[in-house]
């Protein structure tokens, strides 16, 4: 009977310990989740600060062409120099663009990225960036039975939304139509022969949309110049710049004009290199360029003045042939061997320092057309995730300038045990 007891004695005693221990472990369960997500977002801001407040090594790592993902040896999007924080360089932002149509020959991958960024073994990561104010144009060609008459866009209408893809009202809205009469082989202005800037506004409305219009102003262009194809006697370019402000918030979209029906062209700019698709023509191995001064858009936006114009110097010879006897050509050819195959690379004989957007003059399919290089482009890069991102992540954001235009920078971060696919 003894015995029994002292049994059920440390029967009971066992059970007591038991549950004590669970109400213990459960009570620190939370605290310990607590202080793992409190340690990723540890992480997450230290990746964060690395990223928008330190330039990287080498410093100007994003316009020596010469740097490559594999001999990067830091990696920083800061402005090297600049006394400010949060303020990027277009160039090292340009190294994370991948166009949809055209791959950049120097890309920094995810892979690359989480190597340098020492997360490549234990975290995922999710990095995002584009303008706080986002321009979307769209417009329709008119109908012309005249097939040796160039048709101008002449209703645009304007789309302005937020970070969250909501509409913006009540922005001001500016839109520059430029039309660039060329003189090809020309190297003085970069080949252009003339310029005219048509200026409208508008105001966004409840959803965010408005409409310019510059149907007087194309019409009597038109009459002046006459009609005619880019084949005959006028050879010309046309492409829009449309300013948005809302409440002292700025942001800025090139376009190009063209009612050809073919592929619109992109490009990158690398340094004073450009490279694009090697189908695209060029006469005697030069043609223009222009830069958007964007200093003098947000200051006092005197139109007139708006463009600055250079030339291009293209790594191409008279046979079709890649340039590697020339100084210029020979150092990107080294570099980036197989560019010679799948692009034409151009070296620009100045390139802005503040230009958000550079317009550079080609043919293509025997149309004149302006390859526009975006310099504030949309980055979004994944790294250890397929699909949706694990429930257990930190996101953090900045709000940064590229070109005096605010920019968002989002990193979400998670353990690899946590969400690798």
């Amino acid at each position: 009977m003894n015995v029994t007891l002292e049994y059920l004695a440390v029967g009971l005693l066992i059970v007591t310990i038991l549950l004590a221990f669970n109400q213990v472990v459960g009570s620190l369960t939370p605290r310990l989740e607590s202080v793992r997500s409190e340690q990723l977002f540890t992480v997450a801001e230290r990746v964060m600060d690395k990223i928008v407040l330190t330039p990287g090594y080498p410093e100007d790592w994003g316009r020596d062409i010469e740097v490559t993902p594999e001999t990067l040896k830091d990696f920083g999007l800061a402005l090297a120099g600049s006394r400010s924080p949060y303020v990027l360089d277009p160039d090292k932002v340009m190294r994370l663009a991948n166009l949809s149509t055209l791959p950049n020959p120097l890309l920094l991958n995810a892979s690359r990225l989480a190597e340098i960024l020492a997360l490549k073994m234990d975290f995922g990561f999710h990095f995002v960036m584009k303008p706080a104010l986002s321009i979307n144009v769209n417009y329709s060609c008119p109908i012309d039975s005249r097939k040796d008459q160039k048709a101008y866009p002449s209703f645009i209408k304007i789309t302005l939304t937020n970070w969250h893809g909501v509409g913006v009202p009540n922005a001001n809205i500016t839109g520059m139509y430029v039309i660039v009469g060329l003189n090809p082989g020309n190297s003085n202005q970069g080949g252009v022969r003339e310029k005219y800037v048509f200026v409208k506004n508008c105001l966004t409305n409840a959803v965010g949309v408005c409409t310019l219009d510059y149907t007087d102003e194309l019409e009597k262009y038109s009459s002046q110049k006459g009609k005619g194809s880019s084949e005959g006697g006028r050879k010309e370019v046309t492409f829009l710049i449309v300013h948005a402000n809302w409440q002292g918030f700025v942001s800025i979209k090139g376009e190009p004009m063209t009612c050809d029906k073919i592929s619109i062209l992109q490009g990158y700019i690398i340094g004073n290199y450009i490279f694009v698709d090697h189908n695209v023509e060029v006469d005697e191995g030069s043609s223009g360029a222009a830069h958007v001064k964007d200093d003098l858009l947000q200051a006092v936006p005197m139109y007139g003045d708006l463009l600055s114009f250079t030339g291009v110097t293209w790594c191409r010879n008279r046979e079709g042939g890649f340039k590697d006897h020339d100084p210029l050509c020979n150092a990107a050819g080294r570099v980036l061997p197989s560019a010679k195959q799948w692009y034409l690379i151009g070296y620009i004989n100045y390139v802005e320092p503040l230009a958000s957007h550079v317009f550079v003059f080609v043919k293509y399919h025997g149309s004149w057309v302006p390859i526009v290089v975006n310099r504030t482009p949309i980055i979004d890069i994944t790294y250890g995730a397929k699909g949706t991102v694990p429930a257990n992540s930190v996101t953090v954001r900045r709000l940064a300038v590229l070109y005096n235009y605010p920019y968002v920078v989002e990193l979400t971060i998670w353990r690899r045990v946590e969400g690798w696919p």
